[in-house]
């Protein structure tokens, strides 16, 4: 805008009137911007951390599914083995999957 500005000073129209209003109100524009700079800044710093804190969730939460899948594939080992081992190897594994998910809630 301020560039839009200066070109409008630079050169030389012919309706000067028309030229210096829209001069004017490109330098508004600009200040009007120059004002709101902070303001945006502010708010793009609190989106970034926001985007932090989804992004550990993400995390917890899809470490917590791979678990819960592989203890649903140890689980299912049972079956074809018919092995307790197995069945108590995949409970355990699935509450540790159930917990990783769970912490996921508790980052802020």
């Amino acid at each position: 805008m301020e560039s839009v500005a200066d070109m409008f000073a630079a050169l030389a129209p012919a309706d000067k009137e028309k030229a210096e209003q829209l001069r004017e109100k490109y330098r508004k524009g600009a200040e009007r911007h120059e004002k709101d700079k902070d303001e945006i800044s502010e708010k793009a710093n609190e989106l970034e951390k926001e985007r932090e804190v989804a992004g550990k969730r993400a995390d917890h939460f899809n470490a917590g599914e791979v678990v819960l899948e592989i203890a649903l594939i140890i689980c299912s080992l049972t079956l074809l083995t018919r092995k307790k081992a197995f069945w108590l190897s995949g409970m355990a594994l699935g509450t540790v999957g159930l917990v990783v998910t769970i912490s996921g809630f508790f980052i802020r």
